[in-house]
């Protein structure tokens, strides 16, 4: 029986042979690898500390976004923004690799800019006019506006009020307005939940190319970074007022009842997102989801598997991850892939176990 491992190494290495118009992007798959690693499941940047990032189709992002403003009742287009700013502005300081300095060096910080968003595929940025930016190749709209003014203010040493305008699917205008108020970096965010020490176990995947950045398995893809969700989270907590009581996202050991409705929109949502795709899955033991996540989740860097445990007669398994990008994001992932293979609707239930993390996937309903 093969391990974990064994699992992983095959997901890696496994073609993806119905897509004949993808193209091997040999430099950038380059650049990514030495740029990340990937440790028990994650993807770390190696230049800097706690620096997670996950490969994110851009389609399921914005499918994933639009189900959490549904399921939240309200927008947040405004709160994505104002987490991707400080994000950026973060990322920016901490990276190990100093921006070019001296007379004439604007034009080469914009430069050194663009290498970093190129590399974690989240678009291009140009100066239209004096508190005029421009973003193509976007991801999303609101997140485009936040990561343009988090990087002005990092590359002017200003602080600005900023707003957006949406252009079309690819590109939007963001207008900068000059605070003169001092620009205080923005505060550290950490995972409330228990990690580990993590280990190495393997390398970056290899992308192809596409028109706006690169893709992954037939599909145009960015490095989310955890900071991102994290803060987005801390944005939306003190907003979202509605409540789940139907059991069947279950989150213990939250003892913040906001925090557990913002994690049950966050599985929802990413459930519900997975659902609309046409991808299907076979699950006929129970160690068939050793294969599943080795090749959909842990070269997305959503987290590394350490054991599979049936949990009843009826497909219910319980499954113990090491690391994980975000329990409420792989709750969701588990939930629908359960519900995908088995037809019908499902349970699930996180705890931070020691230092691991267990989810349990049932049915909903008892079989008789």
């Amino acid at each position: 029986m093969k391990d974990v491992k064994d699992y992983n190494e095959m997901a890696h290495n496994m073609p993806i042979i119905d897509i004949p118009d993808s193209i091997h992007d040999s430099e950038m798959s380059q650049r990514l690898s030495m740029r990340f690693s990937l440790q028990s499941g994650l993807y770390n940047e190696i230049s800097q500390a706690d620096s997670i990032h996950l490969i994110q189709s851009v389609d399921g992002f914005l499918n994933w976004f639009n189900l959490i403003e549904e399921l939240a009742q309200q927008p947040l287009g405004r709160r994505l923004a104002h987490a991707t700013a400080d994000h950026e502005t973060l990322r920016l300081i901490n990276r190990t690799v100093a921006p070019p300095r001296g007379f004439f060096s604007n034009k080469k910080r914009l430069n050194w800019l663009l290498e970093d968003w190129q590399e974690r595929g989240i678009g291009s940025l140009k100066e239209i006019s004096e508190g005029k930016l421009q973003v193509s190749e976007q991801v999303q709209s609101a997140m485009a506006g936040g990561q343009a003014a988090g990087a002005w203010e990092f590359l002017t040493s200003k602080r600005y009020r900023f707003r957006w305008e949406q252009v079309d699917a690819s590109k939007t205008n963001i207008i900068l307005d000059h605070d003169p108020r001092m620009a205080q970096p923005p505060r550290k965010v950490m995972p409330i939940w228990k990690e580990k020490n993590t280990h190495d176990s393997g390398k970056f995947v290899d992308v192809d190319t596409h028109p706006n950045g690169w893709q992954f398995r037939g599909s145009r893809s960015f490095l989310l970074g955890r900071d991102l969700i994290l803060r987005f989270e801390d944005e939306i907590l003190p907003h979202i007022e509605r409540k789940f009581d139907d059991g069947l996202v279950i989150f213990n050991g939250l003892d913040d009842p906001s925090r557990e409705g913002v994690w049950n929109i966050f599985a929802r949502a990413q459930m519900q997102s997975y659902l609309i795709g046409d991808d299907h899955v076979l699950i006929d033991e129970v160690e068939r989801w050793k294969e599943i996540i080795g090749f959909r989740l842990t070269p997305t860097g959503m987290g590394e598997l350490i054991e599979v445990n049936e949990f009843d007669q009826h497909g219910g398994v319980k499954l113990t991850f090491e690391q994980v990008f975000h329990p409420a994001f792989v709750l969701g992932m588990l939930m629908g892939f359960w519900q995908r293979a088995y037809g019908r609707d499902c349970r699930g239930e996180w705890v931070n176990e020691g230092d691991n993390h267990v989810f349990i996937i049932c049915g909903r309903h008892i079989l008789a």
